[in-house]
């Protein structure tokens, strides 16, 4: 008996054609928009990296000598964008995070190459660069919300007589509940930048709180980054978990056998984030949690949406008007005061965004379960439109946020 095998064939001048397309890919230059102000980032000792000191500006603002480092806090981005020369994480040493009032996730635009060593790759190794959430806290700070990575949503909380809270974040638990990412919200470009969502307060963890989620980075170089060591933007130890965050890397090569992971976890379960690796070369012994395939890049990535990117946000609620660039405290002060019992409208705008689409908005009690809230259209267009819910909110401090789902 013979077997036969089908077997397309290429003709030789489309062979040629295809050598000379990857030949020439390969070779291209990557256009990072950076023009390396920052200065080279290259750490002789561990460091924490305070993102509260960042200036408020436009992501590509020169900046000045005396704020190298810093940071630029771009509103209308929502990210914290450092522009260097090179970046080295030399043996030894770890570069971690605290978070800027915004908790906006964290941009490297970086002209050069990028290498990551840090502690190792043993499984006892800390990492070169932590995007992890807090782990869940225990005692007398457990009515605090334990902070996620930046970029990432905090995790619920307990109040003094037990009662608990939900996750933050679009995907955040309910009482005694995981939080959810890839099922729920994000896309796999990782355009716009966003980290993981906090899980519910666990009354069976000792103390009663969950682990923060994980934070959320971009890396693009116009030349290499090689990865030696660790990146993790994994949600924080304890109780019902937050998601992992998100990693993006786009360079011309991506080298090493380091890992990259961005999970969440509790008890025996996992709670992925994304990872998005855009590169010609991508070295087959990089470990990632999730598992990620490496796709090409643009020969210009994408940074950020495009201007007329869809937007919602929310406008005021009983007639108080919400600030430009919330924080949610949630321990000190509000956005907004309301001195009201009974049901109050939220107003609601979407920008660029169909009228016959779905708007809705969370609402989340810090001691108590949360609520989606549909939205009825108003008045506007495509292009800019008024919607309004209508709650009722408890004592106390309540989260809200807004959501819109085209058809």
């Amino acid at each position: 008996m013979h077997t036969m095998k089908s077997i397309r064939l290429i003709p030789a001048a489309a062979l040629a054609l295809l050598v000379w397309f990857w030949a020439n890919a390969a070779s291209a230059q990557l256009i990072i928009p950076s023009d390396g102000t920052d200065g080279a980032f290259h750490p002789t000792e561990s460091i924490v990296i305070d993102l509260a000191r960042a200036i408020t500006g436009n992501w590509d603002d020169p900046v000045l000598p005396a704020d190298r480092g810093r940071g630029i806090y771009d509103r209308n981005q929502w990210a914290i964008v450092f522009k260097y020369e090179s970046v080295t994480i030399p043996a030894g040493v770890t570069v971690s995070f605290t978070n800027h009032p915004s908790r906006a996730p964290v941009v490297w635009l970086v002209q050069g190459n990028v290498t990551i060593i840090g502690p190792g790759n043993g499984a006892a190794a800390a990492p070169a660069l932590n995007l992890n959430g807090a782990p869940g806290t225990v005692g007398d700070d457990r009515d605090v919300n334990p902070e996620a990575g930046p970029g990432g949503f905090r995790s619920g909380a307990v109040n003094i007589v037990g009662n608990r809270g939900s996750g933050l974040g679009v995907g955040g638990g309910n009482i005694s509940g995981f939080a959810q990412y890839l099922s729920s919200y994000g896309n796999p470009r990782l355009v716009p930048l966003i980290g993981g969502s906090g899980g519910s307060a666990d009354p069976n963890a000792p103390g009663g709180s969950s682990g923060g989620a994980g934070g959320a980075i971009l890396i693009a170089s116009s030349g290499s980054v090689t990865i030696s060591g660790k990146i993790h933007a994994n949600a924080g130890l304890g109780g019902y978990s937050g998601t992992g965050g998100a990693v993006r890397i786009v360079a011309n090569s991506i080298l090493g056998a380091g890992e990259i992971r961005a999970m969440g976890m509790a008890y025996s379960s996992l709670f992925p984030g994304r990872i998005r690796l855009e590169t010609l070369n991508l070295s087959p012994e990089i470990g990632t949690v999730p598992e990620t395939v490496g796709v090409a890049p643009d020969p210009m990535p994408v940074i950020w949406p495009p201007s007329n990117a869809p937007k919602v946000r929310v406008v005021s609620v009983a007639a108080a008007p919400a600030p430009e660039d919330p924080t949610a405290n949630l321990s000190t002060g509000a956005d907004i005061g309301l001195q009201n019992n009974g049901s109050v409208e939220i107003l609601i705008e979407t920008t660029n965004f169909p009228i016959e689409g779905i708007v809705q908005v969370r609402r989340a009690a810090k001691f108590g379960g949360f609520e989606w809230h549909k939205a009825t259209y108003l008045d506007g267009n495509n292009a800019r439109a008024t919607w309004g819910a209508q709650a009722t909110f408890s004592p106390g401090f309540t989260t809200l946020q807004a959501r819109a789902t085209a058809p």
